[in-house]
């Protein structure tokens, strides 16, 4: 195949020669380099070029290949990781994480999905997972209009082998043999999204800052003097007029000053 740039008066293009396919970036026209190149290999994983899970060409070699400069592929890259195709693991490299954007709840509502996007290791102990009755104080909380038994579920939330987070769910009882079917060490976000394939139609929540207990000083091994975001969420699906999952999340109000990179 010949490309005859004489006959483009209007644009250079840089023809580059992979494989038997010629990928051509104008770097005239008005669409930046970067965006171009975030093109190009978003149809790789669409296409399936780049299968979910498997590693992407590294840094040079997509420099290389593209002759395109470091920062060009990095805010490619760093695009992709936004909207949920690509994942970073640290020390290691990037990885393909869906062939989807990540549009919708999830990357709000989740955080496995932040950390994942950022390369951050994870990974959640469930401490405690039974059937409970609420009394009327928690009732309230959960605003639920009657009594009723609902799953309860308590997990300590790690980054990097750092206690980060203490996570209280409670989901409508109904749902519990559902739940059970999956991992729930895992997303618990992805599990009412992509697996339950749950109709999300509204998400409430509030963050106010607490004074810890004795107990979550010890489950966050925090120091002194640090207050906790308590964060409340409720989570409706479609057909139910209370909340199917109620969520309490606390953190330590520092936890951006962590020693987790890019936490």
């Amino acid at each position: 195949m010949t490309i005859s740039v004489n006959k483009m008066p209007l644009a250079t293009w840089v023809a580059l020669n992979i494989g038997s396919e010629y990928i051509m970036f104008d770097r005239e026209m008005h669409v930046p380099l970067y965006i171009q190149l975030k093109e190009e290999l978003t149809s790789k994983i669409k296409e399936g070029t780049w299968e979910i899970d498997s590693q992407i060409p590294t840094e040079i070699k997509l420099m290389e290949d593209y002759k395109v400069g470091r920062a060009t592929v990095r805010q490619a890259v760093s695009l992709l990781e936004n909207q949920g195709y690509l994942y970073k693991k640290q020390g290691i490299g990037t990885f393909v994480g869906r062939v989807q954007p990540s549009l919708g709840f999830e990357p709000l509502i989740s955080l496995s999905f932040s950390l994942k996007a950022r390369g951050i290791n994870q990974k959640n102990i469930i401490v405690d997972n039974r059937t409970i009755t609420p009394d009327k104080k928690l009732l309230n909380i959960m605003k639920w209009k009657e009594v009723k038994d609902c799953y309860y579920m308590k997990r300590i939330r790690y980054a990097e082998g750092i206690p980060i987070a203490v996570e209280h769910s409670y989901f409508k009882d109904e749902y519990k043999e559902a739940l059970n079917k999956y991992d729930l060490s895992g997303s618990v976000a992805k599990i009412i999204i992509e697996d339950l394939k749950l109709n999300i139609v509204k998400v409430n929540q509030i963050i106010e800052l607490k004074v810890p207990t004795k107990q979550e000083i010890e489950e966050l091994k925090l120091e002194k003097n640090i207050k906790l975001l308590n964060m409340q969420r409720w989570i409706y699906i479609d057909g139910l007029e209370d909340p199917f999952f109620y969520l309490n999340f606390i953190v330590p109000e520092n936890i951006y000053s962590f020693p987790i990179e890019n936490l």
